[in-house]
């Protein structure tokens, strides 16, 4: 009887091991979803290259925007230097749903940015909507610099999610 109390203790306490392992896995998970309720995009390259059709340019820049989940608000921060340093900046834009080889409408305009060939820009969208988001966070969404020499834009950078 000795034996089998002893089996019996070891399989109660193999299955609490168990459990408790089944527990903070599951735990674990609910860390991974909090943790996404922030999106990231980052190291977006600003460039003539990227607009669709393509543009000759040295002009570039680059952005880093966390959209938050909770919220719906995207974040963001952007610097550009256009290639010719007596063009001016004549919009900023956020355009979408597109993919990278596509072009799209805005869907939310920058405003007062600078308009001199060179500047930076820190900000917050308003609230977007579900399709929106899904859009944003399914990377058909892009941020466009217009200049007064390529009115259609000179700097494109698609938002692409990156590491958290």
């Amino acid at each position: 009887m000795k034996r089998e109390d002893i089996s019996v203790r070891r399989a109660v306490v193999y299955f609490l091991v168990l459990l408790s392992g089944f527990a903070y896995a599951c735990d674990d998970d609910n860390e991974d979803d909090l943790l996404e309720s922030e999106v990231a995009f980052t190291n977006v390259e600003l460039s003539g290259d990227n607009e669709v059709p393509a543009v000759t340019t040295s002009g570039s820049g680059s952005l880093t925007a966390t959209y938050d989940r909770s919220t719906r608000i995207l974040t963001y921060n952007f610097s550009w230097t256009l290639g010719n340093a007596a063009d001016n900046t004549v919009g900023i834009h956020f355009h979408g749903p597109a993919l990278a080889t596509e072009s799209a409408p805005v869907v939310i305009p920058i405003e007062n940015h600078p308009t001199s060939y060179t500047g930076s820009v820190t900000g917050t969208t308003r609230a977007l909507t579900q399709n929106e988001e899904e859009q944003l966070i399914d990377g058909k969404w892009y941020l466009n610099i217009h200049s007064t020499t390529y009115p259609n834009g000179e700097l494109r950078g698609q938002l692409l999610r990156g590491e958290n």
